[in-house]
This record gives C-alpha cells, sequence and structure tokens, in this order.
C-alpha cells in the first residue's frame, strides 16, 4: 500500500467517524456565534416571533446611535444584546431571530435617518445635526409628528 493509499483510507475513515457524530448531535457552525446550529437552517434570513422587549430595546439602541453618534456607532451594544436574547433560545431558532432582529434594529435605523434628512435635507449619516429634531420622532413610524 502507497503512502497516497493509506492516506486517502485515513481520510476516508475520518469522514465517517464525523458522520456518525454528527447524526446524533446537532451541528454547530465553529466559524459564527458560538450555539449556532444549522441543522435545518435552510434559509434563516426569515422573519420570526422575536420578544417585545428585546424589540424595543433594539429600537432604543438605533435611536441612541442617531442621538449620540449621528447615526454611527461601533455595533457592539446591538451586537451584544442580539447576541444575549439569541443565546436563550435552541440552537435551531438562533440564526433567524439574529436575522430579525437586525432586520429590526436596521428598518429602525433607516427610519430615523429619513426622519432627520427631511428636517436637515443636508445632513448625512454621522454629520452632526441639532439633535432636538428627534424630539418628534416616535419609533417605528414612518411619519412626522
Amino acid at each position: 500500500m502507497t503512502i497516497t493509499q493509506m492516506v486517502q483510507q485515513q481520510q476516508q475513515r475520518r469522514t465517517g467517524e464525523l458522520t456518525q457524530e454528527t447524526r446524533s448531535k446537532p451541528h454547530v457552525n465553529p466559524y459564527g456565534t458560538p450555539g449556532m446550529s444549522l441543522n435545518g437552517a435552510g434559509d434563516y434570513r426569515k422573519t420570526v416571533p422575536v420578544d417585545e422587549g428585546v424589540v424595543r430595546q433594539v429600537k432604543q439602541l438605533a435611536f441612541d446611535h442617531m442621538k449620540k453618534g449621528y447615526g454611527v456607532s461601533d455595533g457592539e451594544d446591538i451586537s451584544a444584546v442580539i447576541r444575549n436574547y439569541t443565546m436563550s433560545l435552541s440552537p435551531e431558532k438562533r440564526l433567524s431571530a439574529s436575522w430579525t432582529l437586525n432586520e429590526v434594529f436596521h428598518s429602525e435605523a433607516v427610519r430615523l435617518g429619513e426622519f432627520v434628512h427631511r428636517q436637515d435635507p443636508s445632513w448625512d449619516w454621522g454629520k452632526p445635526f441639532d439633535v432636538s429634531i428627534l424630539d418628534g420622532y416616535r419609533q417605528g413610524m414612518d411619519t412626522l409628528a
């Protein structure tokens, strides 16, 4: 038996062992957020029900980013909120819940940006503006107060 054949045989045996191991355990993505399962993930980019308290918290963070950072931040706070919530869910639900909360955050940030831009057409992300503009903003509403 040649070295190439021995290596191929070892690789086939290891692949078989891994396949047997994963049949009984959920597959966890080793490159992403710890605890995220890829089993049955399919298209995880779908809106799923999430806790309303977390939704309010995510929208409040978007508002805080607009008020304190003129629409920009390092994103650590929103990542922590989403991670803390999703880790309380079963692994199979985490990807879609994380995607849903990211979409909520993004939608709220876009609404805030549009609101500020209607009040100050020269404004752009990260550029200072009179934050009193935000006094008339209502979360999730597309109309001016």
